[in-house]
């Protein structure tokens, strides 16, 4: 048996507009690749404590290959503020900041530590939004040879 869900933590209600699972799809571009489609599932939950987890996986529509992963953290810091630590799985971590304003949230990279062998990205920015049961975002990326750029535009919808 499941136990019930803890109680939401009061930190998070500014946060609370992303719980829950998300499932759709979207479009990839960047000036170095083909555009691509995708499809893709995302998670926010909580402990009980002042953060979200957060897990997103994104797939090849046709066979189900995985493209691409993130595992982290969101977590509020006052005033319609909020910052978040994400790790990706080509030797990259995202360290980020930004505003949560009603339904939206904004983030921006203050930092991206990478390992000997992780991609060159320099700068990531992000732009979530919720209306009713459906979560849009856009992805802006930057890289050590190509200035920010949008890369990944999603629609989900809410599916728990």
């Amino acid at each position: 048996m499941d136990a019930a869900p803890p109680p939401l933590h009061p930190d998070l209600a500014e946060l609370a507009f992303l719980l829950g699972a998300w499932r759709g799809g979207g479009e990839g571009e960047y000036p170095t690749i083909d555009p691509f489609a995708y499809e893709e599932e995302i998670r926010f939950w909580h402990h009980g404590t002042g953060f979200l987890a957060y897990a997103q996986r994104a797939w090849v529509p046709a066979d189900g290959e995985t493209l691409h992963s993130e595992l982290g953290f969101w977590r509020p810091v006052g005033a319609g503020r909020l910052e978040a630590c994400l790790a990706h799985p080509f030797g990259l971590t995202e360290i980020a900041a930004g505003e949560l304003d009603g339904t939206a949230a904004h983030l921006a990279s203050l930092d991206v530590p990478r390992g000997p062998t992780g991609l060159p990205v320099t700068r990531l920015e992000r732009s979530y939004r919720v209306e009713g049961d459906r979560l849009s975002y856009e992805l802006w990326m930057a890289t050590e040879r190509t200035p920010l750029a949008r890369h990944l535009t999603g629609r989900l919808e809410r599916t728990s």
